[in-house]
């Protein structure tokens, strides 16, 4: 009666041997892997990687906002074209004035002679 009683302890004993081994495996598995999760997050979150990861998301950005500008401006290339005239026109107020009112001046003065002459050949 006693035999059983100490093969069973012996089972017993290897499967606490087998359970030791195994969570010994995985202790070490689960250091390994977090190890291995912690050189990743060092290699990504270094201040070079973090500076290249955000110029190339700006980068992408910009081109997207770039592309889509370019489109926008293309199927709108009249109407800006002519915003830009108009703008260009209204800073350009004053010096055009300055300019033009000499021959502005010299149609009006042409004009009052024609006006004249007119009025003298009249009855």
């Amino acid at each position: 009666m006693t035999e059983p009683t100490d093969s069973a302890q012996n089972d017993n004993a290897d499967d606490g041997a087998e359970s030791l081994a195994e969570v010994s495996a995985r202790r070490l598995a689960a250091r390994t892997q977090w190890q291995k999760a912690l050189a990743r997050a060092r290699d990504r979150f270094a201040p070079a990687n973090l500076r290249d990861e955000a110029l190339d998301a700006a980068a992408e950005r910009i081109g997207t906002a770039a592309d889509s500008a370019a489109g926008f401006a293309w199927a709108h290339r009249g109407k800006i074209a002519l915003a830009g005239l108009l703008g260009g026109l209204f800073l350009a107020r004053k010096p055009i004035a300055r300019n033009v009112a000499p021959l502005a001046e010299k149609a009006k003065q042409g004009i009052e002679k024609t006006t004249a002459r007119l009025r003298d050949r009249q009855p």
